[in-house]
């Protein structure tokens, strides 16, 4: 399914024909994916500065006021934002929740408008899938916020009329969650696994499984690491994953296929095509982490990597991540290639007779094998379930040649941990795995001290102008003062 359409019906449409549905549905789909790309001033790429900036995988950030404070925190070497620069437009575009509104606005009318329809008017499973890919949808953008800001307003009803509709109040984060959950049950029983042309970039039964499991975890965390009966539930979420058959580790031989994009680890992942231009604009994340010889005639790297910090990470010389992701050859700046490809595969350009506006042709992975397992893994350590545990951690090592962990160098957690550090980094989902383990005082190397996450300053806050819209917003605690 091509999902770059945008002209998906609204109120006024017919909603008559499975084309009308599966249109509106591609509306969701690519609101949801511009989303990802926001903010002028963060170089259309919030996904990335929400998820790897502030996690220490970057030291340095050339000549943008924004991304220099994800990387260097409050104070770090003398050049972060003190409280009186918060006045600033800095933080202005990572902010904006409207753009997810947007997306989950639609998400309602399809559901409403869809769940209308008479059945006759789809072929075989079709109505399903619409409904079912819907409410995935609409679960993923709520998980999406409530990770980013905490308590957001929960609309569930479609709204014909958006800008002229009453402000709402913040809800509670695990009452979103909740919501959240019961969409993907309902999910879960309109669609099925799934191997066809649209594997991986549009929602089955496997993303249902992997964003269940993913919200349990962070429920488990939200509620202070008391109820075990979450954790429970996110393994068996997973062992639904692993249990279908459906999915398999991409060796590491084939990592230029993983990292391309709908690959047999691949659960659910953003299509970002070249040939359905559906790539990022602006710089975008992977073309700002890379340079020549990978781009072009692209002498230099806007934000630069933390190889000091990296090289220990990844302490083994033969782990194949270490290989494949980084070109060493510059000591002092090092080049990301997980995503161009090691040879430079996944570089196109706009303009292929000469050569000029190049882009990286790859997807953005959300979910996969590789991460599942190691959050199963998480998640069984933390029930006390070791034996599980080691195995699936065992797995995602031995994908990348490494041998059995044998607790030698530190205790399992944190194997489990850094392993994760290892596998996903630089893939937008890195941050959130640190708050939940409240890993961000150790592996920030003092940019994130344990105070600020004790106020939960690891959340954003709000923008000022949607709190200016609205008199029935509070700002998230620790910003209180400081924007």
């Amino acid at each position: 399914m091509n999902f770059s359409p945008e002209d998906a019906p609204y109120e006024g449409s017919f909603w008559k024909t499975q084309d009308d549905a599966i249109s509106a549905l591609a509306g969701v789909y690519s609101l949801s994916r511009k989303s990802m790309f926001r903010g002028a001033n963060s170089h259309h790429m919030s996904h990335f500065s929400y998820g790897d900036l502030s996690t220490n995988e970057f030291n340095k950030v050339n000549s943008d006021f924004t991304l220099s404070f994800l990387i260097e925190g409050d104070g770090y070497y003398g050049t972060g934002i003190n409280i009186g620069d918060f006045i600033g437009p800095y933080l202005e575009d990572l902010g904006e929740w409207d753009s997810y509104y947007k997306t989950i606005n639609m998400a309602n009318t399809v559901l409403d408008k869809v769940s209308q329809m008479p059945n006759n008017v789809f072929t075989s499973d079709r109505k399903n899938r619409i409904l079912g890919e819907t409410y995935f949808m609409r679960a993923f953008n709520y998980f999406y916020m409530v990770r980013i800001w905490g308590d957001v307003p929960l609309v569930l009803k479609n709204n014909a009329d958006p800008v002229s509709s009453q402000n709402l109040a913040r809800t509670s984060e695990k009452v979103v969650l909740d919501s959240a959950l019961a969409d993907l049950a309902k999910a879960q029983k309109l669609l099925k696994f799934t191997t066809g042309a649209d594997h991986a970039v549009a929602a089955d039964k496997g993303a249902v499984f992997a964003l269940k499991a993913n919200i349990l975890r962070w429920q488990y965390f939200l509620g202070k690491n008391t109820n075990s009966a979450l954790l429970t539930q996110a393994v068996a979420s997973i062992d639904s994953i692993t249990n279908a058959g459906t999915y398999s580790l991409v060796p590491a031989t084939n990592f230029d296929r993983l990292f391309k994009g709908r690959s047999s680890e691949a659960i659910f992942e953003v299509p970002l095509s070249l040939e359905q231009n559906e790539y990022q604009l602006g710089d975008g994340f992977y073309y700002t982490t890379s340079m020549q010889p990978y781009i072009k005639d692209k002498s230099d790297m806007r934000v630069v990597l933390n190889h000091n910090f990296l090289e220990g990470m990844y302490y083994y010389d033969n782990d194949a991540r270490y290989s494949y992701n980084f070109d060493k050859a510059k000591v002092d700046n090092w080049i990301l290639t997980k995503f161009t490809g090691r040879n430079g595969e996944n570089v196109k350009f706009r303009n292929p007779e000469n050569s000029t506006n190049p882009l990286v042709d790859c997807n953005i992975p959300i979910f996969r094998l590789g991460e599942q397992l190691l959050l199963r893994a998480e998640c069984n350590d933390l029930l006390g379930n070791a034996a599980a545990a080691l195995t699936d951690l065992n797995k995602v090592k031995n994908r990348a040649g490494l041998t059995d962990y044998d607790g030698s160098n530190t205790d399992l957690k944190t194997e489990i941990f850094e392993e994760t550090y290892r596998e996903i980094a630089f893939e937008g989902q890195l941050w959130y795995v640190m708050v939940r383990n409240n890993q961000l005082a150790g592996y920030t190397e003092g940019r994130f001290p344990q105070s600020r996450f004790d106020q939960d300053g690891w959340k954003w806050p709000i923008s000022r102008n949607i709190l200016q819209k609205n008199q029935l917003l509070v700002q998230n605690k620790y910003w209180n003062g400081r924007i």
